[in-house]
């Protein structure tokens, strides 16, 4: 009973984004010596599967409303974005790295932000996935003062970036819903805790 308690505080995006962002990081770092029109194909295809998990993800939700279509426009984009990116590999290959390194900072600084929240709860794990986080940003930002320069550096730096970031994801899949999980906790306590408005006790009895 515990454990499948466990497996249902897991946000399952979170593998699949290390999964896909982790195995192209390790494609290009293993053949930096590729051309960028390659890694543009790469990055659309990870993309493009990224549209499509999150679509799934979403369809398989049965409620409806707000939070469904939101996740279905941004399932959207997502897939559309990787179609753009195969289409017109040959145009923005030289653009992708910085643009991915773009999304990698924006993704990096919300794993920051789950960090300062999970202080609170005195987590081991929160440690690593700030260290995660620090080193992407750290190299997205190298990646994008390096563009227009040697490809086969910025690619190795663009490949250590991606797997920095999928092994954030990695942890984030253990750790975000313990934290979600523990804050829902701790207001539950704080609401039952409340002490009764003033005069309630003085009220005239029935």
């Amino acid at each position: 009973m515990g454990l499948m308690k466990k497996i249902k505080t897991i946000n399952w995006g979170y593998l699949w984004l290390a999964v896909l962002i982790g195995g192209a990081g390790i494609l290009i770092l293993a053949y930096p010596n590729k051309t960028l029109a390659v890694v543009a194909i790469t990055v659309g295809v990870v993309t493009l599967l990224l549209g499509a998990v999150q679509a799934i993800r979403v369809l398989s939700d049965k409620k409806r409303g707000f939070r469904f279509a939101v996740g279905i426009v941004a399932a959207s984009v997502t897939a559309i974005a990787g179609i753009l990116c195969l289409i017109l590999r040959d145009k923005i290959a030289e653009f992708i790295p910085s643009l991915v390194s773009l999304f990698l900072i924006i993704d990096a600084s919300f794993k920051l932000q789950t960090v300062v929240r999970a202080r609170q709860f005195k987590s081991k794990a929160c440690w690593a996935l700030m260290v995660l986080s620090i080193v992407t940003i750290a190299l997205s930002f190298i990646v994008i003062r390096m563009e227009g320069g040697d490809a086969e550096k910025i690619l190795v730096m663009f490949g250590l970036s991606l797997i920095a970031d999928a092994l954030g994801n990695l942890f984030s899949f253990f750790f975000v819903g313990s934290v979600q999980k523990a804050e829902r906790e701790k207001i539950l306590k704080e609401n039952v805790s409340e002490p009764p408005a003033e005069g309630a006790e003085d009220a005239p009895q029935a």
